[in-house]
């Protein structure tokens, strides 16, 4: 039986990059760009392990131990963050007194769904924007993503057979792929891809909700499309709310991405510290594992 995508993926939930200086970043994303501070997420041990930020609903988090990798010569990877027109007009304001360089502001073309952008890198080397949209949402949130991808046309039939995403729509060298909800995936063709591309280091990815009626299909899609599937650690860490169903999978190009299909009604859960080790301690030791020297801090486990 061939596997059919019925709608497609919803929305863009979050997405994680890996950093090196945690604390820097966190004043740049806070204080410069005006995201808001939610959490920070510790190892066992006490240590900082990430930091997240709220753009709108949206997380962005920020992950130690980051990368040892030159800034991408492409526009990806990048995240681009909608703002309304004041909050774009303020954020250019805070980077050209801070003396960060950017670009722009950018105007698009008339058709595109975005109306201008500035352009930007954080202090690890992480391309973004910061975008006002022409079309829905265009409330703060995640707006899009851009991926590098050595072949535009093989990541193209993934996205839209695998993920069911929208008719893509051009947007300079760039190619748009919307959600439902009109958050968008981009891809840029590269001839060959970045340094930054290819060291994701731990936690960088993107996720996305699917419905629970297509969750199935697109599992078994993945690799028919040249992807990869990573199974899904947190559920075997105990760390899943009932009737969640998720996978990390990769794209053709080695982009690591999440799709989660959320039980009727879920409530949002985002587990305290104390309690997120316990459930994962009691899953590893039932499995006869432990935990990895990084989650402990680097302190040789016992």
């Amino acid at each position: 039986m061939v596997a059919e995508i019925r709608n497609g993926v919803e929305t863009i939930d979050h997405i994680a990059i890996p950093v090196r200086d945690l604390e820097a970043n966190q004043k740049f994303y806070v204080e410069i760009l005006g995201l808001k501070f939610k959490t920070t997420r510790r190892n066992p041990d006490g240590s900082p392990r990430q930091t997240y930020v709220l753009a709108g609903d949206n997380i962005i988090g920020l992950h130690l131990p980051g990368v040892s990798a030159g800034v991408s010569p492409s526009g990806g990877p990048r995240i681009g963050v909608s703002v309304s027109g004041e909050r774009l007009a303020q954020v250019t304001n805070n980077l050209r007194e801070a003396h960060h360089p950017f670009t722009g502001p950018v105007e698009h073309a008339a058709d595109a769904p975005l109306v201008r952008s500035i352009y930007f890198d954080d202090p690890d080397g992480n391309h973004l924007e910061f975008c006002l949209r022409r079309v829905e949402p265009t409330s703060e949130c995640i707006s899009h993503t851009v991926f590098e991808t050595a072949n535009m046309k093989k990541a193209l039939t993934f996205y839209s057979e695998v993920l069911g995403t929208g008719v893509p729509i051009p947007c300079g060298e760039e190619m748009l792929l919307p959600a439902q909800n009109g958050q968008m995936i981009g891809l840029v063709e590269v001839g060959e891809l970045s340094e930054r591309s290819k060291k994701h280091g731990r936690g960088c990815h993107m996720a996305m909700d699917v419905p629970q009626e297509d969750f199935d299909s697109m599992v078994a899609l993945v690799e028919r499309h040249g992807g990869k599937s990573q199974g899904d650690k947190r559920a075997d860490d105990g760390l899943r709310p009932e009737g969640e169903r998720s996978i990390y999978l990769f794209d053709p190009d080695n982009n690591r991405l999440q799709i989660t299909a959320h039980a009727p009604n879920q409530k949002e859960e985002l587990l305290d510290d104390e309690e997120k080790w316990r459930r994962i301690i009691a899953a590893r030791k039932e499995q006869g594992k432990g935990l990895t020297r990084w989650e402990t801090g680097g302190k040789k486990l016992v």
